[in-house]
């Protein structure tokens, strides 16, 4: 498994840990409800929140800025 994959499942992690689903973090985030896919995508590395978002999961998961930044930033698993 990938460093990169790696940092992916630390969400899926998180998710768990503050038993928040995938449909919640979207509701929460103010997404329609078919897009817990695009939560999904998020994990599974077929995608990335933009910036504004990604400020929204770090309050939502009450996770630092770059805890956010070593789950979707490729090469950041050494800062």
């Amino acid at each position: 498994m990938t460093a990169h994959k790696i940092n992916r499942k630390r969400l899926a992690e998180l998710l768990s840990s503050r038993k928040i689903t995938a449909y919640k973090l979207a509701q929460m985030l103010g997404y329609k409800d078919s897009s817990k896919t695009t939560v999904y995508k998020w994990i599974y590395g077929e995608g990335e929140p933009n910036a504004a978002t990604m400020l929204k999961l770090m309050e939502i998961l009450d996770v630092s800025a770059l805890d956010i930044l070593r789950i979707f930033a490729e090469g950041t698993e050494k800062v």
